[in-house]
């Protein structure tokens, strides 16, 4: 018997009021098939789960998340291809391959409270794409 492949009904993404990006949410089923890999696309992400924001910077090869457990919620915002740099104020290619936390590219009082912020909305993609 086949092992059932999991459609992406867990991920939804909205263009962004930001020129080329798109605001996303996922939420982990745990399902097999759930960790299929994200393809290189050249952007970078905000990413926010659960306490929290972290940078997905460029990939040059396919990336596989780990250790998603189920109900377990993310929400980015994914900049196109050479935007996310003015954002940031980190070269993409000090992010290349690399998933980093906020605190490690801006001050961490400055991200701790970006965090709380994104942790306490109804909404946190809105609050996300508010301060993008």
């Amino acid at each position: 018997m086949a092992t059932k492949r999991v459609e992406p009904r867990d991920y939804r993404e909205r263009p962004s009021r930001l020129t080329g990006a798109v605001v996303w949410t996922r939420v982990a089923t745990g399902a097999p098939g759930d960790t299929r890999p994200v393809l290189p696309d050249g952007c970078m992400d905000l990413l926010w789960t659960e306490g929290r924001l972290f940078v997905a910077g460029p990939d040059t090869r396919a990336y596989v998340p780990q250790d998603m457990e189920p109900g377990t919620r993310f929400v980015g915002i994914r900049f196109r291809p050479g935007t996310a740099p003015a954002f940031l104020g980190v070269p993409a290619h000090e992010l290349r391959d690399r998933r980093a936390e906020l605190a490690d590219l801006w001050s961490a009082a400055e991200a701790r409270r970006l965090t709380e912020r994104v942790d306490d909305a109804d909404d946190p993609m809105a609050v996300l794409e508010a301060v993008a």
